[in-house]
């Protein structure tokens, strides 16, 4: 994820197409109506990640992290939530017509490009910000589109394996409904039909889409042979799947239901499903949880090791910091629905601008630390009913002076690649305020 001026908020310089990010979000706000008022779940948030990259989202429950994701696929139901603005603009990507997704010097070995604008062609026209490549507002796109996008250019994974699968439906059928929704053509095209001029029940069969007694039909030739060879490529791409993710004896595994499968196990299958249509973008939502520690490195290293091999964006959201440094490359923090320092993760955790960031890194135990001595931020979480402007740290803030009462902080570049939403990097000219309402590194409490 590269950090330029045109990820600060207000300004409009348009990126070249070889910079432009997989997916660019801007000011993105989620707000829920309540009986006591409206909740602003997400307040005006900016990110940008790029194809091959990890970008980690922290901060503590109840900031925003698993709102934002959901949002990206149209998950968040509306009402009672509503969306008052902002964009998620991403750019699908289509198979390398040069090296048909081997990959080559023209995608970057990823198999992979930006696919054209459907209005121009990949000229440039007003609707692609003459840039050439299609764009999608996910906030915006049609309940059609989306189901294009999910699971063949999106995928997600979910904080616990046992609630997102089908307690009732086989492993096999489970990941068999991701490649019959995005890979049917290739899937009849693999087990030699025609995915244009086959018969439509084989047709219909490729999409998972056959009544009971289509079913019945296909049992009986002329129709037997084929049914039975689309199945059998259908078993082999299931298992391929499944064991990339380091599964031991895919093939039975298959058969069995989420309840006779251990919780690294349903995590490993939720990871299959997940990359089964080769997205380009896999946001993971706390994919660890409820795994314990050894188990939760080799779900990461898993995921590191299938990121190398397939150059899938990831999103990482998670409150664990030490999970969150080891993946991300880069590290955008959460606190009260809005975001308050991004940076590569290593300068992050070592050097935090904001003082939020600061007491996270403080909190985690560390040999550095006095023996019974953590950093501990002070109060509690604010409450999101229509807030008042200001910075939403300022109550638990060791630095808080008069204008972070009643300005909300812009995020702002404050280094090489270092943005950061806090007064103290800021002047009084920049503000046009008092320089005696402006806080001051030191402590102020």
């Amino acid at each position: 994820m590269n950090v330029s001026e045109s990820t600060v908020p207000g300004l409009t310089e348009a990126p070249s197409p070889a910079e432009t990010p997989l997916l660019s979000v801007r000011d993105l706000k989620i707000h829920f109506a309540t009986k006591r008022g409206v909740v602003h779940a997400v307040d005006g948030i900016n990110f940008d990640i790029h194809e091959g990259e990890t970008l980690g989202l922290v901060g503590e429950t109840g900031s925003g992290k698993s709102v934002t994701a959901r949002s990206l696929l149209q998950l968040v139901p509306r009402p009672p939530a509503k969306i008052p603005g902002g964009h998620a603009m991403f750019h699908p990507k289509v198979t390398c017509p040069a090296c048909s997704g081997a990959g080559c010097e023209k995608c970057g070995e990823t198999g992979r490009v930006t696919a054209p604008c459907r209005s121009c062609s990949g000229s440039g026209c007003e609707k692609c910000d003459h840039s050439g490549q299609q764009t999608v507002d996910l906030l915006t796109a049609s309940i059609r589109r989306m189901r294009a996008i999910r699971g063949n250019h999106i995928a997600m994974i979910f904080q616990d394996p046992g609630k997102a699968l089908n307690p009732a439906m086989t492993i096999r059928d489970q990941v068999a409904e991701v490649l019959a929704e995005h890979q049917s053509s290739n899937l009849l095209a693999e087990a030699g039909l025609d995915p244009v001029h086959a018969n439509i029940l084989l047709r219909r069969d490729g999409h998972r889409r056959s009544t009971l007694a289509e079913k019945t039909a296909l049992l009986f030739p002329p129709l037997h042979k084929p049914h039975k060879r689309l199945q059998a490529v259908l078993d082999e791409r299931i298992a391929r799947a499944l064991a990339e993710t380091r599964i031991p004896n895919p093939r039975k595994v298959m058969q069995r239901y989420p309840h006779e499968l251990s919780g690294g196990m349903k995590q490993r299958v939720m990871i299959a499903q997940a990359l089964a249509a080769g997205p380009e973008l896999l946001i993971a939502d706390e994919p660890t949880t409820a795994l314990d520690v050894t188990i939760q490195a080799r779900i990461l290293d898993l995921l590191v090791e299938l990121q190398a091999r397939t150059h899938t964006a990831i999103l990482y959201i998670s409150h664990d910091l030490s999970l969150v440094r080891r993946i991300s490359n880069r590290v955008a923090v959460m606190y009260g629905g809005r975001v308050a320092e991004v940076g590569p993760a290593d300068q992050v955790f070592e050097q935090p601008m904001h003082p939020y960031t600061r007491g996270l890194v403080g909190a985690v135990p560390s040999p550095k630390h006095s023996r019974g001595h953590l950093v501990a931020i002070e109060g509690t979480v604010p409450e999101l009913v229509n807030p008042q402007p200001g910075c939403r740290f300022a109550g638990r803030c060791p630095h808080t002076a008069p204008v972070c009462e009643r300005v909300d902080p812009r995020l702002r570049i404050h280094g090489p690649e270092r943005m950061s939403a806090c007064f103290l990097y800021d002047t009084a000219d920049e503000l046009g305020v008092d320089p005696a309402d402006m806080p001051r590194p030191g402590p102020q409490r």
